[in-house]
């Protein structure tokens, strides 16, 4: 039997295992697809930045649950384990993963690895848990938004501003939401005028900017609030902070000669792990391309492609090379910013396509193995 094992079921994860099991599975007849998630159910991650207004975003919205759409394919040839990776031995082909409590060794004839990243804190803006711990931390957290009559936001790039957006749109004059830049504008390392939209949209909402600072500390003082200390010496008091820079990958459980100073795998441009013929990275958890959905989503798209060549006796092609930086940030509801290449996307370009929901409602055609985000699988 081939046995690929796919640790990981996010939006890459899932699609590599729709494509294979789609494409592959007709020409390797003893093909095995075992996905491997710490949670039942998947989490449409892009619409977290709206979910954290308590109403906005229901349930069934971003959380679906990621059985059901794997029944299309025979009972042998698919497998769908709850559990989290905890240990991987590339010596004997085999991943461990930690089942009801339980470790399980995973025999492998490739391994694919796409856990992607999360935040230091744990803010569930990203999967930190099974689907019970994620919707309580969610309930958590809108409960802290609706009672905060201030909010402190640190990280200033794409997840960051749209969250203050969200926040200071929503709320107007009834919450003090502040910004943390540490330059003189958000979105660094894309076109100035970018970022400049971004500042102006977010002053116009009402949210404060702190610039040339960085997060230095942050404790909490006798009335229960968030003291933060910033590198320019001020310090801001806060009923909820958002810590929302400083993404690790989540490969704790990769040994460490794999991995990069960072914690990302070190992959060659075909998306093979260095120095391993069977092992594949893809998404956040590796060093080829920015930590963007985007990306992650014809990353996924080249890597099934690419084991369907390894499994078939295909050519292994590296993965099509592009610097083009793009950006697209919605800014509330109605507003938008973004960048293709070197030109500026008009904000109408990012309302009407992700600002409306985010693609949330594409999330039942991911489960189904119709597409990833806006590609077709």
């Amino acid at each position: 039997m081939v046995t690929v094992v796919i640790l990981g079921a996010g939006f890459s994860g899932i699609g590599i295992a729709h494509k294979l099991l789609k494409y592959t599975l007709p020409k390797v007849n003893d093909l095995k697809v075992i996905l491997v998630s710490v949670s039942t159910h998947h989490f449409w991650n892009l619409g977290s930045v709206r979910r954290v207004i308590p109403g906005e975003v229901e349930d069934e919205q971003i959380f679906r649950e990621i059985a059901p759409g794997f029944e299309q394919y025979p009972k042998d040839a698919f497998e769908f384990v709850v559990g989290a990776a905890t240990g991987l031995d590339v010596a004997s082909n085999r991943a461990q993963v930690s089942v009801g409590g339980e470790t399980r060794d995973i025999e492998y004839s490739h391994l694919v690895v796409a856990t992607g990243s999360s935040y230091p804190t744990k803010l569930p803006f990203t999967t930190i848990g099974s689907h019970e711990e994620m919707l309580e931390s969610w309930r958590e957290l809108q409960d802290k938004v609706q009672q905060a009559k201030s909010i402190v936001i640190s990280g200033a790039g794409p997840t960051g501003i749209e969250t203050a957006a969200e926040l200071a749109s929503h709320f107007g004059d009834s919450k003090s939401i502040t910004i943390i830049l540490e330059g003189d504008i958000p979105l660094r390392g894309f076109m100035p005028q970018v970022g400049k939209i971004a500042a102006n949209d977010l002053a116009s909402f009402g949210a404060k900017l702190v610039r040339k600072a960085r997060t230095m500390n942050s404790s909490t003082n006798d009335n229960g609030q968030t003291v933060v200390e910033l590198s320019n010496g001020s310090i801001l008091e806060a009923d909820l902070y958002l810590p929302l820079y400083g993404s690790r990958p989540n490969t704790q459980f990769v040994p460490t000669h794999l991995l990069d100073d960072r914690g990302n795998l070190k992959l060659e441009t075909n998306l093979r792990v260095q120095g391993l013929h069977n092992v594949w990275g893809v998404g956040d958890v590796g060093n080829l391309e920015s930590k963007q959905l985007i990306y992650a989503e014809r990353q996924a798209l080249h890597l099934g492609s690419n084991i369907h060549a390894a499994l078939t006796g295909g050519n292994v092609k590296p993965l099509p090379w592009t610097v083009t930086p793009q950006v697209f940030v919605t800014l509330g509801k109605d507003k938008g910013t973004g960048q293709y290449g070197w030109f500026k996307v008009p904000g109408f370009g990012v309302t009407t396509t992700k600002g409306k929901d985010f693609f949330m409602s594409r999330g039942d055609g991911l489960i189904a193995g119709k597409n990833i985000v806006r590609s077709p699988i």
